[in-house]
């Protein structure tokens, strides 16, 4: 969850769960792309 808040933060709060989720991937932290639309809903992104 630190990760996706980072993320999100770092890209001026407009990034949606799919964006999120390739940057992270980019990063090398593999995620499924459901598990980060989940923790986006929970966090409030």
């Amino acid at each position: 969850m630190p990760h996706i808040q980072r993320v999100w933060h770092a890209n001026m709060q407009v990034y949606g769960a799919d964006k999120v989720w390739k940057q992270l991937n980019r990063e090398g932290i593999a995620i499924a792309r459901c598990t980060v639309e989940r923790l986006m809903r929970r966090l409030g992104l």
